[in-house]
């Protein structure tokens, strides 16, 4: 089975996830380090996985195999998991073409995909159709960041520009230290300095001799292209997933945690939040983070709490623009304003238009992820299927077609639950014109 490292506020109840199915948890954070076995301490691993920037879910990283591996054992376990390929690899290398000065710093074309070159990154301006080595060295939304101080990982070492020697912060015992600092220092060449990582703990020389030998065998690999002036490729990274924990998710992640640790319901939402659990209060300005898959589609609005429960919270927002409302094809008119009411945990929320004068202009029905109430915000991921009602017509159901282009990234059972809250929703609209 895999070996798998954890970092971030996910890593524990992700440790119990993985061990109950027979998965190795190497180099584990401290408060973890009783439940492995003490040979794993130190062992290397084919999965890393670390939290994403804002803690709504983690970035997965390793090879193709042990990556789908792990993505078929979230989508067993937790009921509403999103992961999406990152449209770059971390850690790929590329030769790549300076396509536009932004700033703050350069837009790279690094043949299928822009990258983004921050200046901070560099001692003088570039041009125009210059050729430049590059390394992506984060995974973001828009474009992947990249960095012209490139390094070549394996299992146990790193070899960086960066020059000198470094030693894992994990590898505590002064000996080994020392024994992996002279080693180092032996094998720094051409520029390149050596990063011993916490696997080099107590390896064999030859083991570690041989890896360095391997990879300095790639460098000349770096300095050519088979086409210079071309953007392309020059050494594969690691495959990275982006994972969304939705609602549902957090709380089966709360479960886990708990079978290490005693966990509170909510504990994983509480640690977005850094500990924030207050419910927005009346008059009070909010955000709606509605996260759609990909997420550069997702949408941020603003709204005035007008009522809350223990349970839920009701958003007034004023209608801006022009145009005709999504899926109603009704116009949209000055003075048009929405009310929604958001149930904490609810599959769907309900949306209606009213014109300046008070009347119903239509039901906008989205579903969605289970809903999560912040201190300043409601937040969810659009499944994409929806009803819309006016008022002089019946219920119906809307954008089908596309909840079957969301099933690439999420389980079957996800998709099968948006149709049938979809479709228990159509039959009570359905009762309540009849009754």
């Amino acid at each position: 089975m895999y070996s798998i490292r954890l970092r971030g506020i996910y890593a524990t109840s992700l440790a119990a996830l993985a061990l109950e199915h027979g998965w190795r948890v190497v180099q584990p954070p401290e408060e973890l380090q009783s439940r492995v076995r003490s040979e794993d301490r130190f062992a290397p691993f084919d999965l890393e996985v670390r939290d994403r920037d804002d803690h709504q879910g983690v970035v997965v990283l390793g090879d193709t195999a042990s990556v789908a591996a792990f993505r078929e054992l979230l989508f067993a376990e937790l009921p509403d998991v999103i992961c999406v390929p990152a449209l770059a690899e971390l850690g790929a290398i590329y030769l790549g073409i300076v396509h536009k000065r932004r700033a703050l710093g350069y837009e790279i074309d690094l043949g299928n995909f822009m990258g983004f070159l921050p200046k901070t990154e560099l001692t003088h301006p570039l041009k125009k159709g210059e050729a430049i080595r590059v390394q992506i060295k984060e995974i973001a939304h828009a474009q992947p960041i990249v960095t012209t101080q490139l390094s070549l990982a394996g299992r146990f070492v790193v070899l960086s520009q960066e020059q000198g020697v470094g030693v894992s912060k994990e590898i505590t015992d002064l000996q080994e230290r020392e024994r992996l600092l002279a080693l180092g220092r032996k094998f720094c060449a051409n520029g390149w300095g050596v990063i011993w990582r916490t696997s080099a703990y107590q390896k064999d020389l030859r083991d570690l001799k041989s890896e360095i030998e391997i990879l300095q065998r790639e460098l000349p690999t770096l300095e050519g292209h088979p086409e210079e002036g071309i953007p392309g490729k020059l050494r594969p990274g690691q495959m990275t997933l982006i994972c969304e924990f939705p609602g549902s998710s957090k709380h089966v992640l709360d479960q886990w945690r708990a079978h290490f640790v005693p966990t509170e319901p909510g504990y994983h939402q509480s640690q977005v939040e850094q500990g924030n659990q207050n419910q927005p209060s009346v008059g009070q300005s909010v955000f709606i983070e509605h996260v759609k898959v990909p997420s550069e589609l997702s949408v941020l609005m603003r709204g005035r709490v007008i009522a809350i429960t223990p349970t839920s919270i009701t958003v007034r927002r004023e209608i801006k623009g022009m145009g005709l409302y999504d899926g109603l094809n009704i116009p949209k008119e000055l003075g048009d304003y929405a009310v929604t009411e958001f149930h904490r945990g609810a599959w769907h929320y309900e949306t209606r238009y009213y014109s300046r004068d008070g009347l119903l202009k239509g039901i906008y029905v989205n579903i969605n992820t289970p809903i999560e109430i912040y201190a300043d915000r409601v937040r969810y991921v659009d499944l994409e299927i929806d009803i819309v009602r006016s008022p002089s017509e019946r219920a119906q159901i809307i954008d089908e077609p596309k909840l079957e282009q969301l099933a690439q990234y999420v389980s079957p059972n996800l998709v099968q639950r948006a149709r049938a809250v979809a479709h228990a929703l159509m039959a009570q609209y359905d009762c309540a014109l009849y009754n």
